[in-house]
Order: structure tokens, then C-alpha cells, then sequence
């Protein structure tokens, strides 16, 4: 298998994130829509222009076969602290625990560090056992209960 490298996405990856992003499980989020290319083009175009957003793609040499989302958050407080969330981490069916998915999280840790975050966040649905071990080893801390509400 060809050496993995993690970057920020350009315009050039739309194609290959959305075939990535078809082998995203969100069977737990039922009832969801699925928006047509164009909106989600537009929306890809939004993300790489925000300076609070960071798209990190994996690709092998050839395609994409990784990503995930870092967004940073400005808290309105007397510290003015930032903090980061990664969210959308995939990983093609292909590369998958070779990984991949660990230079995906080194790689938005220290995104989140450059943008000056005191902290990187995520959540994980809890019917992901293996999720959770595997960020465990990263080094991730089980710090808060999350919650949801579906609306």
C-alpha cells in the first residue's frame, strides 16, 4: 500500500470527497435527506474560503481515501478562548486500520493548535465501541457526557 499523506483539501478533491463521503455511516441519523451535488459543491466552496474551518484530506498518492472536518469556535467570554471540534472523520473501507485515520487526528490536533484552540473536541455516537478504543489509544480523553437533540 502507497504512503499516506494528510493535507488541506483544495477545489480540486470535491470529486474524491464525495465518493468518500458515500461510505460515511449515519444509519444512526434516520430520516435525513441527502442534498443534490450542487449544494454541497456550494457548501465545499464555503468551508475552503472560512478561516474557522479546516478540511484535511488523506490521499494515497493517487486518491483520496481519508478526511475530517476541524472547526473553530470563538467563545464569548472574558478569555476570548478558542476551542476546535473535529467532526466528519471517514476513512475509506480499503484503509482502514492502517493508520490512516491516526495521522487524520495528529493532523487536526495540530490544526486546531495553529488556529491557538486550548482544546480539540469530539463526539462519537455511543453505538461505536470500537470508535471509542480507538480514539482511547490516541490518546483522547472521555471528559464530558454529550447530548443530542434531534430536531
Amino acid at each position: 500500500m502507497p504512503p499516506v499523506t494528510v493535507r488541506e483539501a483544495t477545489g480540486g478533491d470535491f470529486a474524491g470527497l464525495l465518493r468518500l463521503l458515500d461510505q460515511m455511516d449515519e444509519s444512526m441519523y434516520r430520516g435525513r435527506g441527502h442534498a443534490g451535488e450542487g449544494d454541497i459543491r456550494a457548501l465545499y466552496q464555503g468551508i475552503l474560503a472560512d478561516k474557522d474551518q479546516r478540511l484535511l484530506v488523506a490521499e494515497d498518492g493517487v486518491r483520496i481515501v481519508g478526511s475530517a472536518h476541524v472547526m473553530v469556535l470563538r467563545h464569548l467570554g472574558r478569555s476570548l478562548s478558542r476551542s476546535a471540534v473535529v467532526e466528519g472523520v471517514v476513512v475509506d473501507a480499503g484503509y482502514r486500520r492502517k493508520g490512516v485515520g491516526a495521522a487524520l487526528m495528529r493532523a487536526a490536533a495540530e490544526a486546531a493548535r495553529e488556529a491557538g484552540c486550548y482544546k480539540l473536541a469530539l463526539t462519537s455516537n455511543a453505538a461505536r465501541p470500537a470508535a471509542h478504543r480507538f480514539y482511547s489509544r490516541l490518546g483522547w480523553k472521555r471528559t464530558h457526557y454529550g447530548y443530542s437533540l434531534e430536531l
